[in-house]
């Protein structure tokens, strides 16, 4: 028996002398544990262009929510598609204020529609417009520009909203400084209530110069916590020519460019148009539903195709020519949007949309609790 028993304890003092030689020097020549699935900086969830040690913000999934027509009761409108799909959203932007040129904010805000977001867990970032005519004065005129400020303050504090959404647009390129001015006076304001800032900004690719000239992405991005890149519209209701409303190229540039120039996905929300237009030769296009482009393909019989290429269904008849946006365009831009990972993404407008692509979103961008 004792061989086997001397055999036994050196066993174990080999063992013993092995595992503390693993713990003084092993350790330090270990590899840094991967990413679990999903999480940012794994392979399927990368960030590129974000600083090394930022952290990204909780997913934002957010629904803009446009009134319904003069005349039609609250409950339409974007309500229907807000109340079906809010499972899968984390907060709305009501289109519901403008700015205007002695410094107050025009309101046309829903009681129904704020009691219904707020039962429905849903965050409110309502829009903040520039009403034709104003922006000289919001911008331009110092004093005004304070005013409008004060008042959009007041608005977030009175109405216990979590955010405002600023949505100024058809700016002339020399507004580019005030602008900047603008968003750098409001958003030590809103910080300081512990509320959030975002902006909605015009794509900078392929996009002309008057369009998108007013938009200093960099000095912007110091002042506000999150840049909404408008990316719709390539083609619009008065373009030269019908076209896709988005290109998936065009799309995919406007999002690197703008992760880029904000510094980092965690700056940036992604636009997803849901809607189409509807032009008629020698006439301004028609903005249409999803709804509205399959009613009217059936009714004429029009069969709908699809560009590869682009990315977007499309169909003609009589002289009519239609672009849209359906689940299968969705679906491609969500595939680029997820190659970036930003800090959310924005679908305008809530109603508009085929009710399909929301089970891609929560496949794709599922909510985070």
């Amino acid at each position: 028996m004792m061989p086997y028993v001397k055999f036994v304890i050196n066993t174990i003092l080999l063992m013993f002398v092995i595992t503390i030689i693993g713990l003084l020097g092993g350790c330090a020549n270990k590899p840094a544990p991967k990413p679990l699935p999903g999480m940012l900086g794994s392979e399927e969830n990368p960030a590129p262009g974000a600083p090394g040690k930022v952290v990204m913000p909780p997913r934002l999934i957010l629904g803009y929510y446009e009134n319904p027509w003069p005349g039609t009761p609250d409950r339409t409108g974007s309500f229907p598609s807000m109340k079906a799909f809010a499972a899968s959203m984390t907060g709305v932007g009501p289109f519901w204020y403008k700015a205007t040129k002695d410094g107050s904010l025009e309101a046309k805000d829903s009681q129904i529609v704020y009691d219904a977001t707020k039962s429905l867990g849903l965050k409110m970032y309502p829009l903040i417009t520039n009403k034709t005519g104003s922006t000289d004065a919001v911008l331009g005129d110092a004093g005004i520009r304070s005013k409008v400020i004060d008042n959009i303050v007041k608005l977030v504090k009175e109405k216990q909203y979590d955010g405002v959404n600023i949505d100024f647009e058809l700016l002339p390129p020399k507004e580019r400084d005030n602008l900047t001015a603008f968003m750098a006076e409001l958003y030590p304001k809103i910080k300081a209530m512990n509320k959030t800032l975002i902006i909605s900004v015009f794509p900078q690719v392929d996009v002309a110069e008057d369009v998108s000239g007013a938009y200093n992405y960099p000095e912007i991005a110091k002042n506000t916590d999150f840049l909404q890149i408008m990316t719709y519209d390539y083609h619009w209701s008065t373009s030269p020519k019908p076209g896709p409303i988005a290109p998936i190229d065009w799309y995919e540039k406007n999002i690197k460019y703008a992760i880029e120039k904000c510094g980092g996905p965690h700056k940036v929300i992604i636009g997803v148009g849901a809607y189409g237009y509807d032009w008629v030769k020698g006439k301004d296009g028609e903005t249409i539903t999803y709804v509205d482009a399959i009613v009217r393909a059936e009714q004429n019989g029009a069969k709908i195709m699809y560009d590869e290429k682009a990315q977007s269904p499309h169909f003609s008849y009589n002289n009519h020519e239609v672009w849209f946006e359906n689940d299968k365009s969705t679906a491609a831009k969500l595939d680029i949007i997820a190659k970036y990972n930003p800090a959310g993404i924005a679908l305008w407008r809530l109603g508009q949309e085929q009710p399909e692509i929301w089970p891609l979103i929560n496949q794709k961008f599922p909510k985070q609790q």
